[in-house]
């Protein structure tokens, strides 16, 4: 079976060419990659392909070391349910072993492993062969969102002893040093990230695990609900990844669904409807569900509604219900 990868970490990709003012829709078509597929969440890309991309990117930039910007432009939530998971853990030992578990979510040909000794834990990657360019850049990618990923469960208090790379050593190895901040070590067998033991042990925060465990829990239900492919579904499910980030426009939508702003506000309206009214029933929804989940505090709520702050969200859930998020509350456990 040919080697894949899940399509929606193209999102990476795309979002960096949007930085670089790269025609996004050209460089993916001309490696046979479907730009459609990146919103959706089984979709697979041929793994030759990405990382064919990935290198006419690298050319077209004239940045070797394109894959460090990854890390500019990832999100958790491009790693599927994967990215949630990861830092919904107890720990980064917990994490890590969780990314092992599911590494064929994220690439058929992937392989984890992790090595524990005395005092240190080794991650490493081991994938197929293939051209020395895009190794380079694949391992920065991966590298680089992984340990930022880690870092965020802790608070981004925490620094490799050390990371290895299979390829030889850049000419410029400014930029490495100050994105990992820690001695690395080029031309070797695997690929690997080294941490204190102590340091895997450490609890991660427990708001982000709290949130990303309720948040998960109930936008698994909301999605469940939306299993049809139809526009309004798919711009209820492209509402809902946006919110956290606040209310997104309807530009911004159109965006995440490659078409042109004027193209979805006619289609929404041959539907008999519009962005707005979409916004309103998707964050109305949302915002009962999560009332009734006392474990979750008002702010917590507002953000992933996308609110600036509780007072607003307060406002706009009296308006929708008649009643106000504690009193709600009150009434449903009453």
């Amino acid at each position: 079976m040919q080697a894949n990868f899940l399509a929606s970490l193209g999102r990476i990709l795309w979002r960096l060419l949007e930085a670089h003012r790269i025609d996004r829709v050209g460089l993916f078509e001309r490696n046979g990659l479907d730009p459609s597929l990146l919103r959706e969440s089984r979709a697979r890309y041929p793994f030759e392909r990405l990382c064919a991309a990935w290198v006419e990117t690298a050319t077209v930039t004239g940045n070797q070391n394109i894959g460090l910007e990854a890390v500019k432009f990832y999100s958790p939530l491009d790693l599927n349910a994967l990215g949630v998971t990861f830092l919904s853990s107890s720990t980064l030992l917990e994490a890590r072993l969780l990314m092992d578990r599911y590494e064929s979510v994220l690439s058929s040909d992937l392989d984890f492993s992790i090595v524990e000794t005395k005092d240190r834990v080794d991650f490493i990657c081991a994938e197929p062969v293939f051209d020395s360019i895009a190794r380079r850049i694949l391992e920065d990618v991966r590298t680089s969102v992984v340990l930022d990923l880690s870092r965020t469960g802790l608070n981004h208090s925490l620094d490799p002893t050390e990371i290895a790379f299979t390829y030889p050593k850049p000419e410029d190895t400014g930029d490495y040093f100050g994105l990992f901040h820690c001695p690395l070590v080029f031309g070797q067998e695997q690929s690997r990230i080294s941490f204190k033991l102590t340091d895997v042990q450490r609890p991660f925060a427990d708001t982000s695990r709290e949130l990303a465990i309720a948040n998960d829990h109930i936008l698994d239900s909301m999605m469940r609900d939306l299993k049809s492919s139809d526009l309004i579904s798919r711009v209820k499910k492209a509402i809902i990844d946006a919110l956290p980030s606040g209310a997104p426009g309807q530009s911004d939508i159109a965006e995440l669904m490659f078409v042109s702003n004027r193209t979805l506000q006619r289609r929404l309206a041959d539907e008999g409807t519009n962005f707005r009214t979409l916004l309103l029933e998707v964050r109305h929804e949302l915002a009962e569900r999560y009332i009734s989940d006392r474990s979750l505090p008002l702010a917590e709520i507002s953000y992933m509604l996308g609110f600036s702050d509780t007072s607003s969200f307060s406002r706009a859930f009296k308006r929708w219900t008649g009643s106000a998020p504690n009193e709600s509350r009150i009434k449903s456990t009453a």
